[in-house]
């Protein structure tokens, strides 16, 4: 059978309980007008991800991994559109020969050969024309039939024919391609110049590129995986972009500004200090009632604050460990701000 505590005891149980919490709301909220608020660190972050969809062809990175901005960490296979390419290179090349045939014209063995015959047309419709001319009088005093008569007079026709169509050949060959051929045909260039961009922009959105100097931090997807558009491959942080995020009560949130310079401390390096500033204060008040009717319930309103990381080029504060932030006393009305200073125990 279990003996129940004395009733001393229990008081005494009490008694440091109470001293304790009495204690830490005394370290916590400084008597000196400085204010003391606890957050995280938080950095920022990338999820970077493909516009295209394909199957992933390698990834050069894994976590723990420092990039430079610019550098390819991720690609998907290209063979098909590679070979997309390739079609539409020849689609322009072909698309750019006929074009120069159609600006260049007809060739001078062309106009030469048309020339000739037009030369020969001319010979046969004037001896057809000098067969008629002689056959006339022996038509009209019957010496010939009037048949022969008018089979001459045929032929003649057909040769006046012949010139008149090698007459038109030489003159299309000389004036050359129609504009309107030579601009179609410039469309159809432009068309297939436009595809091949398509394909080059396509090309481009298979490669994930870092966009800014940071540490790999997730690695999501394995080569081999079918990746669809959006979905994120690497999470890359910037460790030179870090703040803590606080939470400040309403009553004490007017004592703040942006610019304003901190301190800032985390247990995980004790007796060091780093140097912040105030680079965003929330305009609106979270985990509270939409309607707010009484001057207890404002006391209770919470704002985010970020305060950004300045002198900690050693990265002491990493992403995810908590830190206490200090802002000293407001300066009396009219005191100039000054620069952030590194304070006395830090390490950049």
């Amino acid at each position: 059978m279990k003996k129940k505590p004395k009733p001393q005891i229990l008081v005494a149980a009490l008694v440091v309980i109470g001293s304790g919490a009495w204690l830490t709301h005394r370290l916590l909220t400084p008597d000196d007008g400085t204010l003391l608020v606890s957050g995280t660190v938080e950095a920022t972050e990338a999820e970077l991800g493909f516009q295209v969809s394909g199957r992933l062809d390698r990834i050069d990175v894994r976590e723990g991994d420092r990039v430079q901005p610019g550098r390819e960490l991720a690609a998907l296979d290209r063979a098909e559109l590679q070979a997309q390419r390739a079609a539409a290179e020849a689609r322009i090349a072909e698309a750019k020969a006929v074009l120069a045939e159609l600006v260049a014209g007809s060739r001078r063995e062309e106009v030469a050969r048309s020339r000739a015959m037009l030369a020969v047309a001319v010979d046969r419709r004037d001896a057809s024309r000098r067969d008629v001319d002689r056959l006339r009088p022996l038509a009209e005093q019957q010496l010939i039939s009037r048949q022969s008569f008018d089979h001459e007079t045929t032929a003649l026709a057909v040769s006046e024919g012949e010139v008149a169509r090698a007459t038109e050949e030489l003159r299309l060959l000389t004036a050359g391609t129609r504009p309107e051929r030579i601009a179609a045909q410039r469309a159809a260039l432009a068309e297939t110049e436009a595809a091949l961009a398509g394909i080059d922009a396509m090309l481009s959105q298979t490669g994930v590129t870092a966009p800014f100097d940071g540490v790999i931090t997730i690695r999501h997807r394995e080569p081999g995986e079918a990746i669809a558009p959006g979905s994120p491959v690497l999470t890359l942080q910037n460790l030179s972009d870090r703040w803590v995020r606080i939470y400040v009560p309403g009553d004490e949130v007017g004592r703040l500004s942006l610019g304003q310079c901190a301190v800032i401390a985390s247990d995980g390096y004790a007796g060091r200090r780093y140097a912040g500033t105030v680079t965003y204060i929330a305009s609106v008040a979270e985990f509270t009632p939409r309607n707010v009717q009484s001057t207890k319930d404002r006391v209770r309103l919470v704002y985010e604050v970020r305060v950004r990381v300045l002198d900690d080029e050693a990265v002491d504060l990493k992403p995810g460990l908590p830190g206490d932030v200090t802002f000293a006393a407001p300066a009396g009305p009219g005191a100039r701000r000054v620069a952030c200073a590194t304070p006395s125990g830090s390490r950049s």
